[in-house]
C-alpha cells in the first residue's frame, strides 16, 4: 500500500515539474547580461533584486513541495484507530437479589442498613430461632438415645461387645448410654440363661445315652456268655450229667438278655432323638434371640433415618433464621426494618444489587456499524459522570452482541453491544454505580490517515455520473 501511494506522488511531482518551470521561469546569467549592452546601474540593481526574487521563490516553491510530499508519506504511513462509537449504560452483571424468610418469623436483630455495601456470607438480619433450636436439641437428644439403641441391638444382633456412640456434653447422654448398657448386659445375661438351661438338658441327655449304651452292652455281653453256655451244656444233656430243667434256665436267660439288648438299643434311638432337640433348641435360642434384636435394630434405624431428615431440615430451618447476602452488593432496600416485627413466611425482606470486579454495560450501535463489531474486541468506555480529560476512562472487551436489532418507543433501530470492563471504578471515591451512562468507543480497525483523506474523494469517484 505504501510503495503504491509512494509511486502515484513521483508521477504527481514529474506532471508539475514543467508546469513550475514555465511559471516561476528561468534565472538570468552573466552571457546574456553582456549581449544586453550597456545598462545603467538602476537597472542592473533592479535585475539583481528580480533575480533574488525569483530564487528565493523557488526556494519556497521548493520547500513547499517537499514539505506537502512529506506530509503525503507521514499520511500513508501514519495509522489511527478506526472506532464504531455508542451510547450505553452500566447494568448489574448479575441480576437484583431479593433475599426471603423461608420460614418467616420474629426479627431479632438487623446488622445492616440500606445504602451499605455488604460482602458474599455477611450476616444481614437474625430472625428469632428459639423454636427452631428448641426443635434441634430435641432431636439431637432423640438421634443420640436411638443411635445408642441401634449400637446394642446391632452388638446383640451380632455377639459382639457393646460399642457406644460417641458422647458429648450432654449428661442426659451419659444417662442414655448407662441405660442401654444395662439393657445390653440384662439381654446378654437372660440369653446366657436359656443356653445354660438348655445346655444342662443336653448334658443330662447325653448323660443317659451314655447308660443306655453301658446297658445295651452289657446285655450283649450276657447274651454272648449265654448263648456260650447253652452250647456247651446241650451235648451233657444226652449223658444225664445235666437236666431238661438246667437247659430251660440257660434258655430263659438268654432271651431276656436279648431283651435286654433290644431295648437298651430302643432307649439309644430316643434319647438320640432328644439330644438332637435339645441341640436344636440350643441354636434354635440363640436364633431367635439374634433375629429379635435383628428386628428392633430394623425399626430402630428406621427411625433414625426418619429422625435424621427431619433434623437436616430443623438445622435448615435454623440456618435460614440467619439471613446472610449471597453475593457483594450494595443494599438497596430494607424491606423488614423493625426489630421485633413479624417477617411472613415467603416475603421479601431484602433487596441487594451486586457489585462485582467488573462492569458491564450495554451499548446501543446503530445497523451500519454493526458489521464490523466482533466479540473480544477492544473498547474504551468514557462515562458521561466523570471528564474523560481528566479521569480517562476503562477498558473494556465486546462480550455479546444481540442477534437481532432492538426498537425503542420512538421506532429507531439499534443492536445492543454487552461489553466488560477491566476494573468496576477509577478509585474507592470515584465509584460507578448501575444506571450510569457513558460512550463506548469500540476498536474495529486500524486505518491510515490518507485513506480518510480520501474517503471523501473516492465516495465522489464511486458515485459521480451513475445517477439516472
Amino acid at each position: 500500500m505504501g510503495q503504491r501511494i509512494l509511486a502515484v506522488l513521483e508521477k504527481l511531482r514529474q506532471w508539475l515539474a514543467p508546469l513550475t518551470n514555465r511559471l516561476l521561469g528561468t534565472t538570468a546569467t552573466d552571457t546574456q547580461a553582456n549581449q544586453a549592452g550597456f545598462r545603467s546601474f538602476e537597472q542592473e540593481a533592479d535585475e539583481v533584486m528580480s533575480r533574488n526574487e525569483t530564487q528565493r521563490a523557488q526556494k519556497i516553491v521548493r520547500a513547499s513541495a517537499l514539505i506537502v510530499v512529506l506530509l503525503l508519506v507521514w499520511a500513508a504511513l501514519a495509522h489511527v484507530d478506526e472506532v464504531t462509537r455508542g451510547e450505553g449504560k452500566v447494568i448489574p452483571s448479575r441480576q437484583l437479589q431479593v433475599l426471603q424468610s423461608f420460614d418467616g418469623g420474629v426479627v431479632s436483630e438487623i446488622l445492616v442498613k440500606e445504602g451499605q455495601v455488604v460482602e458474599a456470607g455477611q450476616l444481614l438480619l437474625k430472625i428469632d430461632e428459639t423454636r427452631a433450636t428448641s426443635g434441634v436439641r430435641e432431636s439431637a437428644a432423640q438421634g443420640f438415645a436411638l443411635r445408642a439403641r441401634q449400637a446394642r441391638l446391632s452388638a446383640l444382633a451380632d455377639g459382639l461387645p457393646f460399642k457406644p456412640p460417641v458422647m458429648g456434653t450432654d449428661p442426659e447422654e451419659a444417662r442414655i448410654l448407662q441405660g442401654e448398657l444395662a439393657l445390653y448386659e440384662a439381654k446378654r445375661s437372660e440369653l446366657s440363661t436359656l443356653l445354660s438351661i438348655n445346655g444342662q438338658q443336653l448334658q443330662q441327655r447325653q448323660q443317659e445315652l451314655a447308660e443306655m449304651r453301658s446297658r445295651k452292652t452289657s446285655a450283649e455281653r450276657s447274651l454272648e456268655l449265654g448263648q456260650q453256655e447253652l452250647a456247651k451244656t446241650k451235648p451233657l444233656l444226652a449223658t444225664g450229667a445235666v437236666s431238661e430243667v438246667d437247659i430251660l434256665r440257660l434258655d430263659r436267660d438268654i432271651s431276656r438278655s436279648r431283651g435286654e439288648s433290644e431295648q437298651a438299643s430302643a432307649q439309644i434311638a430316643r434319647v438320640q432323638a432328644s439330644i438332637g432337640e435339645a441341640q436344636r433348641k440350643i441354636q434354635e435360642t440363640e436364633i431367635s434371640f439374634r433375629n429379635e434384636a435383628r428386628k428392633e435394630l430394623s425399626e430402630v434405624v428406621g427411625k433414625l433415618n426418619a429422625l435424621n431428615e427431619g433434623q437436616v431440615a430443623l438445622t435448615d430451618k435454623v440456618n435460614k433464621s440467619q439471613v446472610k447476602s449471597p453475593v457483594r452488593g450494595r443494599v438497596q432496600r430494607l424491606l423488614a426494618n423493625t426489630v421485633g416485627g413479624v417477617v411472613q413466611a415467603g416475603k421479601d425482606i431484602v433487596e441487594i444489587v451486586p457489585l462485582d470486579d467488573q462492569l458491564v454495560l450495554e451499548a446501543r450501535m446503530a445497523p451500519k456499524d454493526i458489521a464490523f463489531i466482533r466479540p473480544d474486541q477492544s473498547a474504551t468506555v468514557k462515562f458521561t459522570a466523570y471528564d474523560f480529560s481528566i479521569y480517562g476512562g476503562l477498558d473494556a472487551k465486546v462480550e455479546n452482541i444481540s442477534p437481532d436489532t432492538v426498537v425503542d418507543e420512538r421506532g429507531n433501530a439499534y443492536y445492543l453491544v454487552r461489553v466488560r470492563t477491566t476494573r468496576s471504578n477509577f478509585s474507592e471515591k470515584l465509584p460507578i454505580i448501575p444506571g450510569m451512562t457513558a460512550e463506548v468507543d469500540v476498536l474495529t480497525g486500524r486505518k491510515s490517515v490518507l485513506t480518510y483523506l480520501l474517503k471523501p474523494v473516492l465516495k465522489v469517484k464511486a458515485y459521480a455520473l451513475s445517477e439516472r
